[in-house]
């Protein structure tokens, strides 16, 4: 048995002990330790782990120079993904974004076509960020990433606060980028020449295959039939991958728009988002705003993502995420949600009227769910009880399971230096001039190219493989019907694996329904999902089809 002086002796040592480091704490001299000092997110780090390590590096490289832009904005943003250890790059996948996408839109499946590398046959993914996304200040989001910290964001970009020695100076407005006047195709391929010129030579019709997505897949097509001083994009490439996007107007006798069109209006803006032309642009509208949602709508979504992942079951307070809710799901009220349940509702294809940025992610729960118009007339369904607490049902507990896990959507949308999802200041010049150049086979005389210099000449003799996805914007495989005829009678070039291969080599012009897909589900979705990781087995397939055992060593230095 203690006996209770012994109790209380133990006690009384136990105050003297306290009581002396109190007053030893009160004497020092040394203040108690702050937060380590702030480094932003690196721009060489792990990001996945497991049977293949991928390793992530963010490079600055010069693009074209456009004689009209402040030679500091002459650059493009390139995203590696490769294998860890490094290993000679069997091919090396170049990812063009669509409409309003950046870099960070292709992390999911960059990682997965990374994964599908083998000992020494291995595969490399570069995003890429076009020009005008290195305009954007991600401060906010990356002092947010390294603090594990969402609201460090918000108090950033919304409340004016300064963060880590910095304050936001607010979106840069239209009439601070005349030069973004001239950010059309040529430039925009100008700079993906450079890109594909930082590899050697003697590699790039082996190993380069250049992969777009929704409008990056015309802008791909365009690259592919583009005149570089007599020498065809396609020459240096090893096969052409489209994903779920198609110029539709392959080998027609003129442009789907006429050059009236063109310069004064009256031909559809990107997106559905309304007309554009030469002179709107060169009047001052140099970038495509969303209409209603603004700029804002972008660190706001890079907000929300980090919190799904951070925090998932927590419920905050946000007027400003909640002003664009009702703006976006027509709520006159929003109820409270869970961080997980407001990413959800954001982005899933069965709320979120905006396609071209819907995945199929789970659904809501815990209140009523109800019908209502999206902004653009489709039937779509939101939360409508105010006294409700909402959450989410992910998407591997749906029946039927759907395809995209909202974490690696989450990441896309805020991981790495500077990096996201979209792209905040979208040239509105390049889907205007994408559309002039998408026949591919313009010729002398023909308006875009002699008073536009858009050089997509050299569509009809493209030898090289073709890849195309059909997925839920698309909506139907003959769609490629165009492309397909236009090449048909093409067999495959000199020099390629499939060299004098008839179109109907299945590797050759390969054309694969995944329709049951939402326009990002290719990008974003899972390889849990049958349907998304039958599409990365399809053109990791067609990429080893299409370039020679061996690979190539490249040295990515960044210019700034």
């Amino acid at each position: 048995m203690v006996n209770r002086r012994s109790r209380l002796g133990g006690f009384a040592q136990g105050v003297a002990l306290v009581a002396a480091a109190l007053v030893t704490a009160c004497g020092s001299e040394e203040p108690p330790p702050g937060p380590e000092a702030y480094v932003p997110p690196p721009a060489s780090a792990i990001v996945e782990e497991g049977a293949v390590t991928v390793r992530r590096e963010v490079v600055v490289l010069r693009g074209k120079d456009e004689p009209s832009t402040p030679d500091e904005h002459d650059v493009v943003r390139v995203v590696r993904y490769r294998s860890e250890p490094a290993e000679p790059a069997r091919a090396i996948v170049l990812l063009m974004p669509g409409f309003l996408g950046g870099a960070g839109s292709f992390e999911p499946l960059a990682r997965a076509l990374v994964r599908a590398s083998t000992p020494g046959d291995a595969i490399e993914a570069w995003a890429i960020d076009r020009r005008s996304n290195l305009l954007e200040d991600h401060h906010g989001l990356d002092v947010a990433e390294v603090r594990g910290d969402p609201e460090l964001a918000l108090r950033y970009y919304v409340d004016g606060e300064p963060v880590e020695g910095r304050t936001f100076d607010g979106f840069v407005t239209q009439s601070a980028l005349p030069f973004a006047a001239e950010w059309g195709l040529e430039t925009t391929v100008g700079d993906l020449r450079a890109i594909v010129e930082s590899i050697p030579a003697e590699a790039r019709r082996a190993r380069v295959f250049l992969v777009g997505h929704s409008l990056g897949a015309t802008i791909a097509e365009e690259y592919a039939a583009w005149d570089f001083d007599g020498t065809p994009g396609y020459d240096e490439l090893a096969g052409l991958a489209l994903v779920d996007g198609v110029a539709r107007s392959e080998g027609a006798a003129a442009p789907p728009i006429t050059k009236d069109e063109y310069v004064e209006g009256g031909a559809g803006g990107p997106g559905g988002f309304g007309a554009t032309s030469l002179s709107a642009i060169q009047g001052g509208t140099r970038y495509v705003a969303l209409p209603l949602l603004g700029t804002k709508v972008y660190p706001s979504a890079s907000i929300t993502a980090m919190r799904a992942l951070l925090a998932p079951d927590a419920v905050v307070e946000d007027p400003t995420r909640d002003a664009l809710f009702q703006t976006l799901l027509a709520l006159p009220s929003v109820p409270k949600m869970t961080n997980r349940a407001a990413m959800g509702f954001a982005f899933d294809d069965a709320s979120n009227g905006l396609s071209f940025a819907a995945v199929s992610c789970g659904n809501g729960t815990g209140g009523a769910i109800s019908s209502y118009k999206g902004l653009f007339g489709s039937t779509l369904v939101h939360p409508s009880d105010p006294d409700a607490t909402y959450g989410w049902v992910e998407f591997d507990a749906t029946s039927p399971k759907e395809h995209t896990d909202l974490d690696d959507l989450a990441r896309s949308w805020h991981e790495g230096p500077g990096l996201d999802f979209s792209e905040w200041y979208f040239p509105a010049r390049l889907p205007l001039d994408a559309s002039a150049a998408s026949t591919l086979v313009l010729e002398e005389g023909a308006w875009p190219l002699d008073d536009y210099r858009l050089r997509a000449l050299h569509g009809r003799t493209m030898n090289l493989p073709i890849f195309a996805a059909v997925a839920g914007l698309v909506g139907d495989v003959k769609e490629l019907d165009a492309l397909r005829a236009l090449v048909d009678a093409v067999p495959i070039g000199p020099g390629r694996p499939l060299a004098g291969k008839p179109r109907s080599e299945p590797n050759a012009f390969r054309v694969l329904d995944v329709t049951m897909l939402t326009h990002i589900d290719p990008l974003a979705g899972t390889a849990a999902s049958a349907e998304v990781s039958g599409f990365h087995e399809a053109l990791a397939a067609f990429v080893r089809a299409n370039s020679p055992p061996g690979g190539v060593d490249v040295t990515l230095e960044s210019s700034r």
